[in-house]
């Protein structure tokens, strides 16, 4: 066993995993300080060390053990086997250097600390931390002699410089639970329990028979004393005068597995006899004889059943709650409740009696836990089976059945006994896996395979709780010991953890693990308990049991595992149980230290635990929510929110971009459950107190900083980590809980609609303070508003709803949180909102807008040569992405025919849109996006302007300009040119683009293919044609030799009867020999890289400049510097003076000055405006 401590001398006991322990060799390097076999004078003991060390761990030995491998000659001398051990260091104070002298202070304090050995080699983990040194350990017990290893490091010693070498960390890698000790991937479930079974001394039960023995059929006290337990037998031959009472009790032990059917009849045509004379009891007694039966052979039950007449014994008149339970009993065996179901009119009886207003609620209860599971067992049993089963249901069911011990045990009988079942969990897969935590609240709908591998852990679980008892019954310390240890592995992994700690709640399971902590000197069996109850009390819904609070308000020392802060915490989540809802509110209500502790998260989970108990009955809302108010004066939904947006800012801290040196996942884990418990109780509150605007804001910013969270936890953490499934837990929660709050008929009590303020919310991402990583955080707010939002306008009811009276009043923020998606994810969201909307407010014609004057003063800006180089690569960097978008956009078959409609039939979008190609192409702008975008649009030329038109034609001739060797690329140029009106083509810009097209592909006339030669021929055809236009038929920038090259070059690559068209052509059009510069291009990468000090600069407010304004004509301006007012305004009596300098009171006086000098002064008045108070506010010099 390992033990570790979180202060100084407080030692907590772990177990010696290989996880844990590879954990603390990495985090806790150490070395042999020295061994010790030490003797105890009166009790005591004591170590000292030449020089202060730092202890980083104590191993004790056995008698016999041999505790290093090179010094065979050292044995162990270890005596008693146990103790219990006080162990005290002399605290030794190491404080920083200071002043290039080391300073410490040494005080005689004496740090006590309690160790349990329990036997074998065992180590005890010490983490002192930095701060303190010893150099005195004293040992204090009841021992003679002990054989001690210390671990750790003299710090007196100065570590030698070494030159840095990095390294990476090692990983730890997982290591999969033994095959023997595995029931969810085993073929035989019962195998761990059937091999306890062997531990004990006498001949032991069979496993049936032990857990029909603890659980069904409890043997009286002296039973057990008897000779021949456990085989004692109910004797059904009795006689004749024996009421229906007596024969009833008469079966309280098991019955011979070879009795006859004819001893079963008998008796039961003696119980068909009794009935008649009182219909109550009758029912009661025969209602209680079947709960009995159904822990017995599956014969006797059976042919009881065949000798009542359920509907004629169970009626109105004969039924009453108690009566009900005896059934509810019954019915925890498949054959009784199968039996039940298949009676008609029993049933039919049994579901009128259940709706039948005027039955008493009592009863209406009880009949509804009967429903619920014969039902449970239908769907259980297809479950098995079939893959598509209900299986909801069916974890309800064994949820249900396992609750109590008399169910628990006929569920065993059943799965033990009955073939039918048995045979039905399956083959086990190769790859194994662990169970998920299917009794949780809120959990995924499993698949089949998952649900087999619960039933079977459950079932595994399950059977060894009898041999515990058996053992601990009897006095089997072995036996004992063992299960206690196989309870604490399983409870320490993921999947398992669930299933143990539901099992430990039976009332005497947990009894026994109480009595076990009682144990001086203490043992392994009552250390494995303490460990279980730790465990147990961590659970928050186990808390609310009446079983373990009183057990861990019964908890009393000396302990070998719990701690003195470990017992404060269970006994207050104990009292806070205990007290119920008014303990609840007042620690909800109570102001919390921030950061959460783990201690705190506890509580808030019991406290949460106790209100979701509360409204699971009737009313429960309405009571909870006048408790509140009647206890603090507070509503629940604010207090609610309010914790709920602190753990919130808690798991940001979490998962912020400088991380905390290690992370703490049980923190992580409480926070996500802790989380995932208020969400669900605000789910239940909302829909009938709805909350006010400012709390439903604060709950929309804490669900979207959860959301970003719980997915970055699912990325970073084990994917079977108890962290990881709380963070899917909360993906789950999140959007449905938005999704409530934004029903139509939900409205704030300020009148405002609720989606509207959510999603203004959730478009107005606060990113100023944010430690996370913003990318990240939009990218999941985009995810949660996705979900968020109607998926289309024809399959919701509330989509019209969304559109006509939500997306009008958040256009703004539409437009700002468009801006911070990458433009794939902003393409996608358009479309998406295109499709919701369908026409009705025009959303996406009004994005596209705002997108492209973003991209009209983008370029306009770029444009400015005086523009910094910095901003500038920020500019083009922003009109790639709206390149990019645009280009996404006419690209996507679901966005193609709106863009191309929006671009070219909206008056303003074309302008717009017309203006930004003007744009582009004065800035010669050159980028993939672009080229993509300008063949989109070139395949569907016709739909617009003549002016759009014209300017696509001069992209695509840039783009064949660019590229000559591509395929197409003159295939649109003949058919856009033939469709331009004269007035909208510019002669000099068509020309220069050609001219440098014809030089490119004069310069690749030998890899121009067919296609492109017919292109450019009917190109330059339509120029010949052009004769009323001599700019549009001269050529420049191509000389005579390259366009006759050119031409021969087409000659032979196309037919002969084209031979004439390239002659006329070539004699058409004349050669202008001037030279044509090429302008420069500007391209455009698709990423923005930046050297961190430019975006510093880029963020830093520019620094204020003060100049002299310029000489000239003052005219009067109202922006302006001087204003020269005319001579009668200043004559007049309300400008009399000008303020100055002035001491005391003497401002009152206002100095009279002629006209002609009031208009003298160039610059404001250097003197001060006085302030509200006769202080001097603001001052000018």
């Amino acid at each position: 066993m390992t033990r570790t401590d979180r202060q100084i001398g407080e030692l907590e006991r772990i177990s010696a995993s290989p996880s844990s322990a590879f954990l603390y060799e990495l985090l806790c390097p150490m070395r042999l300080l020295g061994w010790y076999q030490i003797d105890s004078r009166e009790n005591t003991a004591a170590i000292l060390f030449p020089a202060p060390v730092r202890v980083s761990s104590i191993r004790v030995f056995p008698t016999g053990a041999q505790p290093f491998s090179q010094s065979p000659e050292v044995v162990a001398l270890t005596i008693p086997d146990t103790f219990f051990l006080d162990v005290y260091f002399n605290a030794y104070s190491v404080q920083p250097s200071q002043d290039s002298q080391d300073k410490r202070t040494v005080k005689n304090a004496l740090a006590p600390t309690r160790i349990a050995y329990v036997g074998g080699q065992a180590e005890f983990i010490v983490e002192m931390g930095h701060e303190y040194a010893t150099r005195l350990i004293i040992f204090h017990g009841e021992f003679k002699s002990v054989f001690v290893a210390i671990y750790g490091d003299d710090i007196t010693e100065k570590p030698e410089a070494s030159t840095y070498e990095p390294k990476s960390l090692p990983v730890p890698t997982s290591m999969s639970i033994s095959s023997s000790v595995d029931p969810a991937n085993s073929p035989n479930p019962t195998l761990v329990a059937e091999q306890l079974l062997l531990l004990l001394d006498e001949p032991p039960p069979s496993l049936s028979v032990a857990t029909r023995l603890i659980f069904s059929l409890k043997p009286e006290k002296y039973d057990w004393d008897l000779p021949g337990f456990p085989d004692l037998y109910a004797e059904l031959d009795v006689p004749e005068d024996d009421d229906l009472e007596k024969l009833v009790k008469s079966v309280g032990r098991p019955i011979r597995d070879d009795i006859s059917s004819e001893a079963i009849t008998r008796f039961a045509e003696k119980i068909h006899d009794t009935l008649g004379a009182n219909s109550s009891d009758d029912a009661y007694y025969t209602a209680k004889l079947l709960g009995i039966s159904a822990s017995q052979q599956t014969r006797f039950s059976r042919i009881l059943l065949e000798h009542l007449d359920l509907p004629e014994v169970y009626n109105e008149e004969s039924l009453d709650d108690t009566t009900v339970y005896c059934l509810w009993d019954a019915a925890s065996n498949i054959e009784i409740a199968k039996y039940f179901l298949e009676d008609r009119n029993f049933m039919l009886g049994i579901e009128e009696l259940h709706t039948n207003p005027r039955t008493d609620k009592s009863i209406q209860k009880a009949l509804k836990k009967l429903l619920s599971r014969l039902r449970g067992w239908q769907a259980f049993e297809d479950a098995l089976t079939n893959p598509r089963g209900d299986f909801a249901s069916s974890i309800a069911f064994l949820k249900d059945i396992t609750t109590t011990e008399h169910s628990i045990g006929c569920w065993l009988e059943c799965m033990m006994t009955n073939g039918a079942l048995a045979n039905k969990l399956g083959e086990v897969l190769q790859n194994r896996s662990l169970p998920f935590p299917l009794f949780q609240e809120q959990q995924a709908t499993p698949s089949h395979e998952e649900f087999l591998t619960f039933v079977r852990t459950l079932f595994g679980v399950s059977t060894v709780l009898p041999v515990l008892a058996w053992a601990d019954s009897v006095g089997n310390s072995p036996c004992r010991e063992r299960a206690l240890a196989v309870l604490v592995l399983w409870q320490g992994i993921d999947g398992y953890r669930e299933i143990v700690n539901h099992c430990l709640l039976l009332r005497q399971i947990t009894k026994r693990l109480q009595w076990n902590t009682r144990e001086d000197p203490p043992m392994k069996g009552g250390m494995f308990a303490e460990r279980l109850l730790i465990g147990l009390a961590k659970d928050p819904q186990a808390m609310l049991r009446e079983d373990l609070i009183v057990t861990v308000l019964e908890l009393k020392g000396p302990f070998s595992c719990i701690e003195t802060e470990e017992l404060m915490e269970m006994e207050k989540l104990a009292r806070v149980a205990r007290d119920g809802l008014p303990s609840a509110i007042e620690e909800l209500t109570y102001t919390s230290v921030r950061p959460f502790s783990l201690r705190r998260l506890r509580v808030l989970r019991v406290s949460m635990a106790i209100i979701a108990n509360e409204i699971s009955y009737e009313d429960g809302e309405l009571e909870v929510a006048k408790s509140f108010w009647t206890e603090r004066s507070q509503a629940i939904l604010p207090t609610l929110v309010s914790i709920l947006y602190d753990i919130s800012d808690d798991l940001n801290h979490h998962f912020a971009l400088q991380p905390l040196p290690r992370m703490n996942q049980a923190l992580t884990d409480l926070l996500l459950r802790a989380a995932g418990d208020i969400l669900h109780i605000i789910g239940r509150f909302v829909m009938i107190y709805p909350l006010i605007n400012r709390d439903l804001r604060t709950l929309t910013l804490a669900i979207a900083d959860l959301y970003a969270c719980s997915d970055a936890a699912i990325s970073m953490l084990s994917q079977l980590s108890v962290a990881c499934l709380a963070a899917q837990n909360i993906r789950r929660i999140c959007p449905n809980v938005l999704r409530s709050l934004t029903m139509p008929d939900l409205h704030p009590e300020s009148g405002f609609i609720a989606p509207r303020i959510i999603l203004r919310t959730l478009l107005n991402p606060y990113l100023q303070k944010a430690v996370r990583d913003p990318i990240h955080h939009i990218t999941q707010l985009y995810d949660l508003i996705d979900k968020l939002v109607p998926q289309n306008h024809t399959s919701e009811v509330s989509a019209s709803y969304w559109v006509a009276d939500v997306f009008p009043k958040v256009l703004t923020e539409f437009k700002s949180f468009c801006n911070l998606l990458d433009p794939e994810t902003r393409s996608v969201f358009v479309q998406r909102l295109v499709i919701l909307d369908n026409g009705e407010i025009g959303l996406g014609e009004w994005l596209l807008v705002e997108e492209l004057r973003e991209l009209s003063n983008a370029l306009h800006n770029l444009s400015n040569p005086a523009v910094d180089v910095n901003y500038g690569l920020v500019l083009q960097y922003q009109v790639f992405n709206s390149l990019h978008f645009c280009q996404l956009l006419l690209s996507s078959p679901a966005s193609m025919d709106w863009a191309l409609l929006s671009l070219s039939a909206n008056e303003d979008l074309s302008q717009l849109f017309d203006n930004c190609l003007t744009l582009i192409l004065d800035s010669n702008i050159s980028a993939l996006a672009l080229t993509r975008l300008t063949r989109q649009l070139a395949k569907h030329a016709s739909q617009f302007s003549p002016d759009v038109r014209f300017n696509i034609l001069l992209l695509v001739l840039r783009n064949a300009e660019t590229d000559p060797s591509v395929v197409d690329a003159l295939d649109f140029v003949p058919s856009i040119l033939h469709s331009l009106p004269s007035t909208s083509i510019s002669p000099e810009r068509l020309r220069n683009e050609i001219g440098r097209m014809i030089c490119t592909y004069s310069d690749h006339a030998s890899s121009m293919d067919a296609d492109n030669a017919e292109m450019l021929l009917q190109t330059l055809e339509w120029l010949a044609l052009k004769e009323e236009d001599v700019k549009l038929t001269t050529l420049v920038g191509v000389s005579r030799e390259e366009f006759h090259y050119l031409c021969i070059t087409l000659a032979s690559i196309l037919s002969p009867p084209r031979q004439e068209a390239i002659a006329s052509v070539e004699a058409k059009l004349s050669i202008d020999e001037d030279e044509l510069f090429p302008q420069s291009k500007l391209e455009l990468a698709d990423t923005l890289t930046m050297p961190l000090g430019s975006v510093e600069d880029l963020l830093s407010p520019r620094p204020f400049e003060p100049s002299t304004p310029k000489s000239g004509n003052k005219t009067p301006d109202i922006l302006g510097v001087v204003i020269s007012p005319p001579t009668a305004l200043l004559r007049s009596p309300a400008a009399t003076g000008l303020t100055k300098t002035y001491i005391n009171n003497d401002f009152r006086q206002l100095r009279q000055v002629s006209s002609t000098r009031l208009n003298t002064s160039r610059l404001p008045s250097t003197h001060v405006d006085v302030g509200i108070n006769g202080r001097s506010d603001l001052s000018f010099h």
